[in-house]
Parts: C-alpha cells; sequence; structure tokens
C-alpha cells in the first residue's frame, strides 16, 4: 500500500486487490502493515507499506484452504418434466 496526494492506493505485481477489501482485513485484525518495508512502485518514488497475514489471518486463511469445496446452490429450482399427454379415445 501507498499514498499520493492524501489517498491510499494498492500495488501489486500478482493480482489486483481493492483497497477496500485491505481495510477490512485490517479492521478485523487478519492483516498489518509495515510501514515503508516494500520497494517503491516506480523509480525514485516512496517505499510502500508491505501488507502481511496476522496470526489470525493466517489461521483462518489455513481454516479456509482445508475446508472442503461446497457446491453453488442452484439459482432455480429444477423443474419436473411435463406430464406425457396422450391423445383422447373416444368411446363407441
Amino acid at each position: 500500500m501507498a499514498q499520493s496526494l492524501g489517498r491510499q492506493y494498492v500495488h501489486s505485481r500478482d493480482g489486483r486487490v481493492r483497497i477496500g477489501t485491505l481495510r477490512s482485513l485490517e479492521s478485523k485484525g487478519l492483516i498489518t502493515r509495515e510501514p515503508a518495508t516494500a520497494p517503491p512502485a516506480y523509480d525514485n518514488g516512496p517505499a510502500q507499506d508491505r501488507i502481511r497475514l496476522t496470526a489470525g489471518g493466517a489461521t483462518a486463511v489455513s481454516a479456509l484452504l482445508a475446508a472442503p469445496p461446497t457446491t453453488p446452490a442452484s439459482a432455480t429450482p429444477a423443474v419436473p418434466p411435463a406430464p406425457a399427454t396422450t391423445a383422447p379415445t373416444r368411446s363407441r
């Protein structure tokens, strides 16, 4: 994480992470910041804050990884097939 012109932003080499996600995780005590420990995002730029999992965050991630995969619930219930119709028979 870094700050420029009074705004925080996230710089990641591997994937996108929203600043709101980091703030939420930080407020729950799952991550912590190490100020000015990450290299700058650009030449001669300021050092960035490194984000690390706390012990509680590591426990939460390991529990998530150990959990069996879940199957998503179907958004619409299965529709039973319509009953077969037969042509009406005429009696004599």
